[in-house]
């Protein structure tokens, strides 16, 4: 009960000292022009909570800086009557209307969110849009022990030998196969790009020497995997239904006020 007792306790001082940082925030002054005040909490306004964090003295400096000069030339513009002119008086208000705009669109777009799962339900259904064109090589290999055991095998096969023949008698872990560029080393597929369909050449590859006879090259077309696009998948379904946020909600307000157009 004491331990309860003390965590109230507690809460309340944390409470009573937030609120008077936030008071004392509201009563120190940053910057004056005149009778035109800039107050620390409305500084801070300028930023969010990560760029305020981030922000180095210099930064923060500039934007007190830029205030500065915004307030003496919108001073002396209304010393000069400008304020007074029908399209300043427009764009004034307009300007506020759009700030308050972008105010609740932030605040509203806070409820709209995606989670994995709908990013790759999205992602199954338009796999096809996202294609790309992929390169196969087709080769037959062995390992052979030295240079001059591969010297013996390419003169036994320009007499004639049969690949397979020459691999079972001088060589090991003979292989068929069709390898993707992510199958193998980006020395050994530099390598079997630079072949041509029957050719055998020799590579040392990981630490062995492998005689490679390239058989074909296929070329097809393959989704692009979810792990190298989610993160665009994600803006992109976000963005999706931000926007279907926004014209509900536009439409549901265009029910409340009243609107014309002439």
């Amino acid at each position: 009960m004491k331990r309860i007792f003390s965590i109230i306790i507690l809460c309340v001082v944390v409470l009573n000292v937030l609120q008077c940082n936030n008071k004392e925030s509201k009563k120190v002054i940053v910057a004056e022009v005149n009778d035109q005040k800039l107050y620390e909490h409305e500084f801070r306004s300028l930023f969010t909570e990560e760029e305020w964090q981030s922000a180095t003295p210099e930064e923060k400096n500039q934007i007190i800086n830029d205030w500065i000069e915004i307030t003496l030339l919108a001073e002396e513009a209304k010393k000069r009557g400008l304020a007074k002119k029908p399209e300043v008086k427009f764009n004034i208000k307009y300007a506020e209307k759009t700030l308050l705009a972008n105010e609740l669109l932030a605040d509203q777009l806070k409820k709209v969110s995606v989670d994995k799962d709908a990013v790759l339900d999205y992602y199954n259904l338009h796999r096809n849009d996202y294609l790309r064109d992929r390169t196969f090589y087709k080769i037959q290999q062995f390992i052979v022990p030295n240079w001059t055991i591969s010297d013996s095998a390419i003169a036994l096969m320009n007499r004639g030998e049969a690949f397979y023949t020459v691999a079972k008698n001088l060589g090991s872990n003979y292989v068929v196969k069709t390898v993707g560029k992510n199958d193998v080393t980006p020395e050994f597929w530099n390598f079997l790009a630079g072949m041509k369909r029957w050719h055998i050449r020799i590579i040392e590859d990981e630490g062995v020497l492998k005689m490679v006879q390239l058989q074909d090259t296929l070329e097809e077309e393959q989704p692009i995997p979810f792990q190298e696009i989610s993160d665009s998948l994600f803006n992109i379904l976000l963005e999706q239904k931000r926007e279907e946020f926004l014209a509900n909600a536009l439409d549901s307000l265009e029910i409340s006020y009243k609107v014309k157009i002439y």
